[in-house]
């Protein structure tokens, strides 16, 4: 979770009060009541389970949050996080563009495919739609050579603690968790970041406000408190936190249909105008039959009736209301595609892509932090030059369907008026474009180098063939 606090109250943040320390925890457990309902709600277990009702009702929870959550997280963190560096062109005296040295990522971008950074990528973003907020710890790793390396952690367990001014400048950051010794003694264990050190505190209870430091601060090199926050949105909530009454009524009025479902087949047996001896009861359930009744008897089950069209339009009515307030399509639809034209298609999914992009546009911000943090430790450790977050760029890609042979025939026609790197960045095989443009180079160098190799004729024959009178006078 993200806190707010005047700089004032903690003017030395290497020497943290106890007092601070016990509010941003007890903060934290106010706000974990509504983390907890989020993330409950994701793992399907939702109220209708702890709700009181008839022993024999059927209780069933159809998870609408989980499939909110995982269709626009598939959407636009389907494909791996791209980061390009291409070099920034300037003017420089009268018309005349020079282009800048490129910019290296390779160390930066070696840490990030050795630790399979998509992953953390996708942690962050489904922690971030099911609870609104995600905070990640970037680390130095405990190898023999040690490299920066990045951990998503859980509101429920992180507090990033900003400034009151306008631009939210960082303090400090907490990781805390509620542990127990073997012997049963429970205990509060923080482990506090700030923009030079680590150091952890450790304390019985908040009452008391006794944090006692465990050990020595330790440097961590990054420049700055290595916790990034990423919010889903500026209301910081989850995606499907506005539909939580409609899931609510959903999972209810589906208990209910299959409760009417399960009376109906348990329907009474009513006789009229004859009664059972003793015994015949199992004998007809056993045999389901009757033998001697009256010619007058008769026998009717009692059965509840109910109007399953009107049931089936309020679950429909329920279904299309949920999408619309979460901006997702309901892909289970027939009438979704059907033949439908692909700029039809667009408009369709046009509110699913506002969504995407407002969130990638969210965590963007996120990333650059990452990458800055990231460049200052390979800086200081010498593996790396610095590089200014704004010279990369984040490119993210929509998981969608594509027509492969037209994206092709785009990109080839496109050749001569875009850049080489940008053109293949927009095909979907390419995961680096930079390397892939370095590996065209290099292959035209060789075919040039090989047609040099191949050509064994005599100047004289190259003149001749060329009829040039300048070479054969030479000659």
């Amino acid at each position: 979770m993200i806190l707010y606090l005047d700089r004032r109250e903690v003017p030395d943040v290497e020497e943290l009060p106890a007092d601070v320390l016990r509010w941003c925890i007890r903060k934290a457990e106010i706000a974990n009541g509504r983390y907890g309902r989020l993330m409950r709600y994701y793992r399907g277990d939702h109220d209708i389970f702890h709700r009181v009702g008839e022993p024999d009702e059927v209780r069933v929870a159809v998870n609408y949050a989980k499939y909110v959550v995982d269709i626009a997280l598939g959407y636009y963190l389907g494909q791996d996080v791209k980061y390009d560096a291409n070099p920034r062109a300037w003017r420089e005296g009268g018309d005349a563009l020079t282009a800048a040295p490129r910019v290296d990522l390779t160390p930066l971008l070696s840490c990030y495919d050795r630790q399979h950074i998509s992953r953390v990528d996708r942690e962050i973003g489904r922690t971030m739609g099911i609870m609104g907020d995600c905070l990640e710890l970037c680390y130095a790793s405990n190898d023999a050579d040690p490299k920066p390396k990045s951990a998503p952690v859980d509101p429920r367990n992180g507090i990033l603690v900003c400034d009151s001014s306008v631009e939210h400048n960082k303090l400090f950051a907490l990781i805390w968790d509620r542990q127990e010794t073997p012997s049963g003694e429970r205990y509060y264990a923080v482990t506090c970041y700030t923009d030079r050190t680590r150091r952890d505190y450790r304390s019985g209870d908040l009452e008391t406000a006794l944090f006692h430091p465990v050990g020595p601060a330790v440097d961590h090199y990054f420049g700055s408190v290595p916790v990034i926050a990423y919010e889903n949105d500026a209301q910081r909530q989850g995606d499907f936190e506005q539909i939580l009454s409609l899931i609510d009524a959903y999972d209810g009025l589906m208990s209910s249909r299959l409760t009417d479902k399960k009376k109906f087949v348990d329907a009474l047996l009513v006789f009229f105008g004859m009664t059972l001896a003793p015994g015949e009861e199992e004998k007809l359930l056993r045999e389901r039959f009757i033998d001697g009744a009256p010619l007058d008897a008769r026998a009717e089950y009692i059965q509840k009736t109910f109007d399953e069209a009107g049931v089936q339009v309020l679950a429909e009515a329920l279904v299309g209301e949920m999408h619309k307030m979460t901006l997702t399509v309901d892909l289970s639809d027939e009438r979704f595609s059907g033949n439908a034209s692909g700029q039809a298609l667009k408009l369709k999914l046009l509110a699913m892509d506002q969504l995407a992009r407002n969130k990638m546009g969210q965590m963007e911000q996120g990333l650059k932090e990452r990458f800055a943090l990231y460049n200052h430790w390979l800086t200081v450790k010498g593996e790396m030059r610095p590089v200014s977050a704004e010279d990369v760029d984040v490119v993210f890609t929509l998981n969608l369907p594509i027509n492969e042979s037209e994206r092709v025939q785009l990109v080839t026609s496109l050749k001569g008026i875009v850049d080489d790197q940008t053109l293949l960045g927009q095909l979907w095989f390419i995961k680096d474009p930079a390397e892939a443009v370095r590996n065209l180079r290099l292959q035209e160098q060789e075919q040039g180098t090989a047609a040099e190799g191949c050509d064994h004729r005599t100047e004289t024959d190259r003149a001749e063939e060329t009829n040039d009178p300048g070479q054969k006078e030479d000659r």
